[in-house]
C-alpha cells in the first residue's frame, strides 16, 4: 500500500469559544465568528449542542463514479436532535467561506445518524463551539481531478503547492 499526503505546517492563533444561539444555522454561525474576528482558516476543536432540524449527506456506493462513491440525496431530520459531536475545518473557496463540517446527532429515541452537514440546514437550539485559528496555512476547498469532488487543499503560506509525502 502506498502513502500519499498533501499538507502544510503552521500554528494556532486565536482560540474562540462561543455559544451559537437558537435559530442560527451552525455553519453560518461558525463562519460569522470567523469573519468577525478576521480568521481565514480554522479548525473546529469542539462542537456540541442541539438542533431544531438537521440536513446532511453521506457517502453511498456508485459503480459509475470515478471513485465508486457519491453523496446521498440530502437527508433532512426534524428535531429535537442532540448534536453529539461535530468536527471540521473552516476553509475558503472562490473568495467566500466553505466550512467542511461533519457531525453526529441522536433523535428522541436514541437513533444516531450523521454525515457531512449542509450549510443552511442545521438550525440550532444551542451549540457550544471552540474554534482555533490556523496561521501560516490557507485552508482551501477546490475541485480535485483524481476524485472528481471538491476536496481539502492545505496550502502553506509562501508555497505554490502543498508539501507532499509519497512512499
Amino acid at each position: 500500500m502506498s502513502v500519499r499526503v498533501n499538507y502544510g505546517i503552521g500554528s494556532f492563533g486565536k482560540v474562540i469559544s462561543a455559544r451559537i444561539l437558537m435559530g442560527t444555522d451552525i455553519i453560518e454561525g461558525i463562519e460569522a465568528i470567523c469573519e468577525e474576528n478576521g480568521i481565514e482558516s480554522a479548525t473546529i476543536v469542539s462542537c456540541i449542542g442541539s438542533f431544531q432540524k438537521s440536513s446532511f449527506v453521506y457517502l453511498v456506493p456508485d459503480e459509475f463514479s470515478k471513485i465508486k462513491v457519491r453523496f446521498s440525496e440530502v437527508i433532512e431530520k426534524e428535531g429535537p436532535l442532540e448534536f453529539i459531536q461535530g468536527s471540521g475545518v473552516v476553509c475558503k473557496r472562490d473568495g467566500g467561506y466553505e466550512t467542511h463540517l461533519h457531525g453526529s446527532m441522536s433523535d428522541q429515541w436514541g437513533g444516531v445518524s450523521g454525515g457531512h452537514l449542509m450549510k443552511g440546514g442545521n438550525i440550532v437550539i444551542t451549540a457550544d463551539v471552540v474554534l482555533a485559528e490556523i496561521q501560516g496555512i490557507q485552508h482551501i476547498r477546490q475541485f480535485d481531478e483524481e476524485t472528481s469532488h471538491v476536496q481539502f487543499y492545505p496550502l502553506e503560506e509562501g508555497l505554490k503547492q502543498p508539501r507532499k509525502i509519497v512512499k
